[in-house]
Order: C-alpha cells, then structure tokens, then sequence
C-alpha cells in the first residue's frame, strides 16, 4: 500500500473521505517537496503549476491540471506524471490512478528484484569462474585444499568449514581432516585427525550415499536418521553447530573422493560469532541456493584435487624414473656408486643458499621450487650417457686394460725363466768339457745371468710402477725405453717384451685413460643430451634440464667440452652443478683410479686450480666455501 502525498491548499472537498473508505492513505505536504526516506513508495499529487518544484525525484506524480499551455507542455518532460486530473477532482479517477501508481510501483519493485537478482547470479557466477580458474592453476595441495573451503565458506557466509579426503590406511578406507576453517581469520585444527567412515557421521554419511545433507539445526537431528551430531567440538571449544550443510566431492570417474562440511550460515562471512547466545540469534539454516552453489564448487574442487593427485602420480612416476635410471648408471659404472646423488644435493643446496643470502651480485638469482628441482634432475641425470661408454672405461683404474699386466708379467717371467735355462745349459756344455764346477767360467755365467734377471726384475718394477694413473716420471720413460729393447723367445721366435700399444697405454701422461678412451668417455656428455632430448620436458616446468646436463663438463675459459661454451654462454645453474660435480669427484672415496682428497685439499684445487685459471665461477664458488655448502654430503 503506498501514501498519496497532496500539497497543502489543493481543494479536495469530499474526495479524502470517499477514497480513505477505499483503504487509500493521505498525508498533506508543503511545496517545495520535502525529502523522500529511502525505499518509501508514495504518490505525489500536486497541482500543475508545481510540477518543477519535483526536480529530480523518481516518485509517481498525478497532477491536478489548469488551463495554462505552457504547463501541460512542462508535464511531458516529467515521465513519472503517470496522470492528469482535471478540476473538481474526480474521485473515481483519482482512485483509479492511485491504482495504477501502486501496481506501477509493484512493477517496478519486481524489475528491481529481478535485476538484483540477475546481478548477483552473474557475480556468483563470475565468482565461480574465478574460482575455478583459481583452483585449476593451484600446484600446492595444501593451499588447494585451504582454497577450496575459504571460497565454499564466503561463497555461503558459513562460519566454518571442512574438507575431508577418503584415503585407505593400512586396508581400510577413512576420512581424513585436510582442512578445517572457523571464523573470518580461517583459524585452522584438527589437521590430519582421521576418523572411521561411517554412515553414523554427517561427513560419513555423506562419503558413503554421495548425497548432500542440508540440516537446519545439528543438534535437532531425529532418531530417524542414521546420522548423528558429534559434539565433542563443540564442547571443547565453546561453539555451537547449528545449520550444516554437507556435499560430495566426485572426481573425473564420479567417485566420492572426500567431502566438503559447512557450519553455521552467518548475514555476511566477515560477522564474529562471539558467544553461543548471538550464534542463536544470527545463524540461519542454509537454502537450495546455498546448496546448488556448493555442489557446483565442489564439483570444481574435486577435479582440482584429482588433477593435482595425478599431477602428483606423473611426478612421482617421473621420479621413480630419474632414479632408476640412475640407478641403469651405476649398475654399470659401479665406481662412481652416489655420486649424481651427491652432485644433485649439493647443487640445489647451493641454489637455495642463493635464494636466502644478501646480496647485490646475487639479488637477480633466485629459484622458484620447478627450477629448484629441474637442477635436480638435470644433476641427477648428467652422466647418463655412460650407458654408451664400453664398461671397462668406467671401471679402469690402471693404465694398461685389465688383465694386460699379468700378460706382461708371464712375458718378464718367461723371460727370467729363459735366462735361467740358457745359464743352465751353457754351465752343463762346460761340464761336459770337463771344466769343474768352481770355474770362474761357471761363476761367470752365473754373475751374468743374476744380473740380467735383477735387471729384468728391475724393469717389471717399473712397468708397474708406469701402469698407476699418475704423472709419468723422466725416470720412468728411461725404463720404459729400455724395456722395449727386452725381448723373450716364443716358439723359435724373438718378441719385444712390450708392445707399441702397451707402450702407449704405459705413457698416458695423467690419469688411466688413454686419448681414445678418454675421447669415449667425454662423449657420455653428448649422450646424456641426446637421450634427454627425446623426453618431452617442452610439456613439463623442467624444459631445460637436456640443456643443463649436456654442459656440466664446459668450462668459463673455453677449454671445456664437448661445446668449447665460454662465459655467459654456461647459466649459473650449469656453473653450480660443474662446480659439485668436481668437489665430489675430488672427495669421493669410491673412485678405483684415485684416492679421496681431504675436504681442505678438495676447496684448494677447487680455488686455485679452477676458480684462479677461469674454469669456474668464483663468486659461486665463494659461496659454496663461505656457506658451507658441501656439508649437503658427508665428505670422507
């Protein structure tokens, strides 16, 4: 019903009396128009010469009209006119417009209450959207499953809030609290409890049936439900449970894969529940809208949770697939057993002592958690390649290749041997001839043949002494020198005591690989890159690890390989990874051509021998010493 304002003066005889008995209400007002409370619907009802004193007000108008032209002309500038009555005024008329006022302003409300309407589905919607979205691209399960329940509660003004994850533990399937919310502050407890599933809990209820449950009052629950409400949280915490709201979360296959609780439907989300008497008194029952607007956000939270499981399955599975194919590596190359490990944990150990330090030279270098483990991998897999290297490279810890010595050995022995029996038969020819056996010509042969064996002995000596990985003396080319001019019989023929090959091997000047050997080796670094590069990391945070791996071996200065990179062309995580590969190669106590260095050694050749001579980063390395770095690894 609205009020039908007349300006005071207007002349309306007997109408106030008949239209009252109609059930029309009156007021009697001054010109100017007094101000309008907001929200009052009413009916203006003035004379046309009053019409500007409106100005711009939206109330419904009737207008007693004059004879002046220029005033009926006014009236079609002002739409809400919706009549005009000529004089004496017309009581069947005036109810009449009254009427048509008052199912103008229904109208007019229904308009607005659909547009309000219309509106707020469309920010509902748009927020939904956002939501999703939102969900979609939340990589951390922890903070997903506190998105999903923050965004449920504001969406439904719940105070608090649940999610429960099903998960088989030791066989059984349970309800597992991941997140649960109370307040505008999202004050969170209870996180990891486990409860058994069962029908007899709201949350068990729901995760069995995959039906939604929309209670009024948990504590007005009917014997005839199989549910029942737990108050043992309310009890220790001092709150009260009134509305829930419980939903399904379903993944891809439409399984229930947990459940999303909501407590206590509050006027708006940021309201303080302070005390359980103003919980009575504000809290009201979640409606089908609250509802429909769950299920659809659960919906979305569930294919997040599911896509995030499988992203974590496929990560997990690639994980299992980095270290069994490391462990392909060191099946093969059984020296260097750890050593990627190592390498891998000393890199991102380093990374992440960049992300904290101070300073200016560091201030652009810092590691997102993907480029922290695409270092990881790239150390982990920088050796792969060796899988193509022919097995009795890695293994070699002397120069000549395995089994080479011995043969060596039974030709000095032979030799020796050879010397013994020409000694032997020469001393029987003088025998023979009568001479006696204390003859200086016997004693002679004897002296002789005890030198050339010394001799030979002497030379075996320094054959294996030239066959450990170490720098070739001058000393040692002499004897090896005057080995080749050795010769044994075999089968009526005389042999050189080494080979040019055995010589070669002998004269490796550092280290037990030969030229070509070494040649094969360093191609593990072009191997490692060509197997990488066939695995799509394009599709993966990680799209350089191929990239990082193929240059562990460059160095700043050039004389790296296989590339020859220089300077800017080697990232720093590259320079991090060359620098552990080489601290582990110094200190690792497993290498068969090499005994482990002392860590203080280790940092020494690191500083001088590399650092120094512009193979190496030395800020990075600065900060491996100064940082402690390699305390990532337990240094024999």
């Amino acid at each position: 019903m609205v009020t039908v304002k007349y300006a005071r003066g207007l002349e309306l005889g007997d109408t106030l009396r008949q239209l009252a008995s109609a059930g029309i209400t009156f007021t009697e007002i001054d010109i100017p128009l007094p101000a309008v409370s907001e929200g009052e619907d009413h009916i203006y009802l003035i004379e046309q010469a009053h019409l500007r004193d409106l100005g711009d007000s939206d109330a419904l108008t009737i207008l007693v009209r004059t004879n002046s032209l220029s005033e009926t002309l006014d009236s079609a500038s002002y739409p809400n006119v919706i009549a005009r009555l000529g004089r004496p005024i017309d009581p069947a008329a005036l109810l009449s417009a009254v009427r048509t006022a008052e199912q103008m302003y229904s109208l007019r409300s229904e308009m607005e209450r659909i547009l309000d309407s219309k509106a707020h589905t469309e920010h509902e919607s748009a927020q939904l959207l956002n939501i999703g979205v939102a969900l979609s691209a939340e990589r951390d399960i922890a903070k997903l499953q506190s998105l999903i329940v923050r965004k449920a509660r504001e969406l439904t003004n719940a105070d608090s809030g649940s999610l429960f994850l099903i998960e088989e533990i030791e066989g059984e399937c349970k309800l597992r609290f991941a997140v649960a919310q109370t307040g505008p502050t999202d004050e969170e407890k209870h996180l990891g409890a486990v409860l058994d599933l069962s029908r007899s809990s709201i949350s068990g209820n729901v995760a069995i049936t995959g039906e939604t449950l929309r209670i009024p009052d948990a504590t007005l629950i009917g014997d005839k439900h199989e549910y029942r409400f737990n108050p043992s949280f309310d009890q220790a915490n001092n709150y009260r449970t009134k509305s829930v709201l419980c939903a399904p979360m379903r993944d891809h296959k439409h399984e229930v894969i947990g459940v999303i609780q909501l407590i206590n439907r509050k006027p708006s989300f940021d309201v303080v529940l302070t005390s359980r008497a103003f919980t009575e008194q504000v809290v009201t029952e979640f409606d089908e809208h609250d509802e429909r607007v769950l299920a659809s956000l659960a919906s979305q939270a569930g294919v997040a949770l599911e896509n995030n499981r499988l992203i974590e399955a496929i990560q997990d599975l690639f994980e299992q697939f980095v270290r069994a194919s490391v462990k392909a590596i060191e099946v093969r190359d059984v020296a260097t057993q750890g050593h990627s490990e190592r390498v891998a944990r000393l890199t991102v150990a380093q990374a992440k002592v960049l992300n904290e330090i101070q300073l200016s030279e560091f201030e652009h270098l810092k590691f997102d958690p993907e480029q922290l483990r695409e270092m990881r991998y790239a150390a982990l897999l920088h050796d792969f390649g060796k899988v193509a290297v022919p097995e009795y490279i890695f293994g070699k810890a002397k120069k000549l290749p395995d089994g080479r010595l011995d043969t060596i050995r039974m030709r000095f022995l032979l030799a020796i041997e050879q010397l013994s029996s020409a000694a032997a038969q020469q001393k029987f020819e003088l025998l023979r001839q009568g001479v006696p056996p204390g003859d200086p010509q016997i004693a002679a042969i004897e002296l002789r043949t005890e030198q050339a064996k010394s001799e030979l002995a002497a030379l075996l000596v320094a054959v294996e002494s030239a066959n450990e990985p170490a720098i070739v003396a001058a000393d040692t080319d002499n004897a090896l020198a005057a080995v080749m001019k050795g010769h044994y019989r075999d089968h009526e023929c005389d042999l050189p005591l080494l080979d040019s090959e055995e010589l070669a091997y002998l004269q490796i000047p550092r280290g037990s690989l030969s030229e070509s050997e070494r040649e094969r080796m360093q191609e593990h670094v072009t191997q490692s890159y060509r197997f990488l590069a066939e695995i799509p990391w394009k599709t993966t945070p990680w799209q350089n690890v191929a990239e990082l791996a193929h240059a562990h071996h460059e160095h700043l200065d050039g004389t790296g390989y296989p590339r020859k990179l220089r300077g800017d062309a080697i990232v720093p995580q590259v320079r991090m990874i060359t620098i552990a590969d080489i601290f582990d190669a110094l200190t690792a106590g497993d290498r068969p051509y090499k005994r482990a260095i002392p860590l203080d050694r280790a940092l020494d050749i690191l500083t001088n021998e590399f650092a120094r001579r512009g193979k190496i980063d030395p800020l990075l390395l600065d900060v491996f010493i100064q940082n402690r770095v390699y305390e990532a690894v337990s240094v024999r």
